[in-house]
């Protein structure tokens, strides 16, 4: 049980990387404002690195 539950919570924290990195280089892409796109950027790349510490606070709650 605690297996599957891992691998779910692996592939919403997947999913949620992915989501991030597309929405940061489509508002890059689309804005004409390099301070805007800059602070997307900056702002995804603080939502992947939660992402990411969620991910494994969630694993080491499984163990």
């Amino acid at each position: 049980m605690a297996k599957q539950t891992m691998n779910v919570a692996k592939g919403v924290g997947l999913g949620l990387l992915t989501g991030a990195a597309v929405a940061a280089i489509g508002t890059k892409a689309m804005s004409g404002s390099h301070r805007k796109a800059a602070h997307m950027k900056k702002n995804a790349s603080r939502a992947i690195h939660t992402v990411g510490s969620l991910i494994g606070d969630v694993e080491k709650m499984l163990r």
